[in-house]
């Protein structure tokens, strides 16, 4: 198994449907700086989807704890645009209680959803989340998300309970499932 601080270092460079070059890497505190104007490309209702309530913008505390992380407990991945260094997404993993099992959570610029960079940040997360030696990786997805809910399932995901009437649970058992190429 790799040196527990070496988890998740590794940078990755990709193009996206679109053409954008993209850099894949660990979120770093001076990242915070970047928020604003990537929240300001993410509509209304793609942060009501993923926060599942509407938010103007986020606190200065909440964008403190996105960029200041427990690496024992969550990691955190950004994508950038290489050319402009902008923020283009982020996705979270958060341990469990139980240390075997971690919650995840993506948000994508709007106007690039469908273009290949969520399904490139869940593969990131998950493929930390083995060399973590995690045994599940889950994620809440409100049911009107269709379009997360059909890349979770094309990621392998297993649809779970329902954690309310309009909340799905999706769960990715990683000893047993092998995560998909695209």
């Amino acid at each position: 198994m790799p040196d527990k601080n070496d988890l998740g270092a590794s940078e990755f460079h990709e193009t996206i449907r679109g053409g954008e070059h993209v850099l894949i890497r660990r979120v770093r505190p001076e990242d915070m700086t970047l928020y604003p104007d990537f929240l300001a490309h993410v509509s209304a209702e793609d942060l009501r989807l993923r926060f599942f309530a509407h938010i103007a913008e986020l606190s200065a505390a909440e964008s403190d704890k996105l960029t200041h992380l427990d690496y024992r407990h969550e990691m955190a991945f950004i994508a950038l645009d290489e050319d402009a260094g902008h923020m283009l997404g982020l996705v979270r993993l958060k341990d469990g209680l139980d240390e075997e099992t971690a919650e995840f959570a993506i948000l994508v610029r709007s106007r690039l959803k469908g273009h290949g960079l969520g399904w490139l940040l869940m593969r990131r997360v998950i493929d930390y989340a083995k060399e973590k030696g995690l045994r599940r990786v889950y994620g809440d997805v409100l049911i009107e998300n269709t379009s997360m809910l059909q890349m979770c399932a094309e990621l392998g995901f297993h649809m779970m309970e329902d954690v309310g009437s309009d909340i799905r649970r999706v769960a990715l058992d990683l000893e047993t499932s092998a995560v998909n190429e695209q």
